[in-house]
């Protein structure tokens, strides 16, 4: 394998965390007094972080219903985050394959990190990651390259050594923007000829195919 780092975004990419995300929004609408949305809808907006996930659904940015709104979905979902969540196919094996290989793992995700962290350790792949960074852990978040500077920084690996993985075109701007290689997955939420637009360095249909990149 030609990189010294690997670094995923999560949601689409990882996990399918699809119907946890919707269940976790319609809880979120129906407290507020919405009614509920179907899945589809709803996964449109992932991918932005909770805040912009809210906005999108709800149709505003109104600050109050959106700061009322977050609370209660970062409740509720920190309570159920993975009771359908599921890795996708390949996931595990991939992981431990760059492990063994003495490689460095980082999940770079716009979600929470209590959460995302919580999740990685439901669906059992945890121990295979050596840094999470979450939309709230920082400054700023994807598609700002802040998030993969300072995984790459933390790593002490030169950016071109590095892969950001993702489903959508916020992980390769960030990832091009910090001078890091690029890999969009065929699978996933994601726009995705939006992100083929931004050009990403490599295009695969399974996540076992990083491992074969040169």
């Amino acid at each position: 394998m030609r990189f010294d780092a690997y670094l995923f975004d999560l949601d689409g990419t990882l996990i399918d965390s699809s119907l946890d995300i919707a269940e976790a929004t319609n809880f979120t609408l129906r407290e507020l007094g919405f009614e509920p949305r179907p899945v589809d809808e709803i996964i449109k907006h992932v991918g932005y972080g909770g805040r912009k996930l809210l906005e999108g659904v709800l149709g505003t940015n109104e600050r109050e219903i959106i700061d009322r709104a977050v609370s209660i979905f970062r409740e509720y979902y920190f309570s159920n985050p993975s009771r359908y969540t599921k890795l996708y196919p390949g996931v595990l094996e991939t992981l431990k394959a760059i492990k063994d290989t003495g490689k460095k793992v980082a999940v770079v995700t716009n979600k929470y990190e209590d959460i995302s962290k919580r999740i990685l350790e439901d669906v059992g792949i945890i121990e295979h990651i050596d840094i999470v960074i979450g939309g709230d852990t920082l400054s700023k978040k994807k598609p700002d390259p802040e998030p993969v500077l300072h995984v790459i920084d933390r790593f002490s690996v030169a950016p071109e050594r590095a892969l950001m993985v993702g489903d959508s075109e916020t992980d390769i701007i960030s990832g091009k923007s910090a001078g890091t290689k690029t890999c969009l997955v065929m699978f996933g939420y994601g726009k995705k000829e939006l992100a083929k637009s931004y050009s990403p360095d490599y295009i695969v249909e399974s996540i076992e195919h990083i491992l074969k990149l040169g």
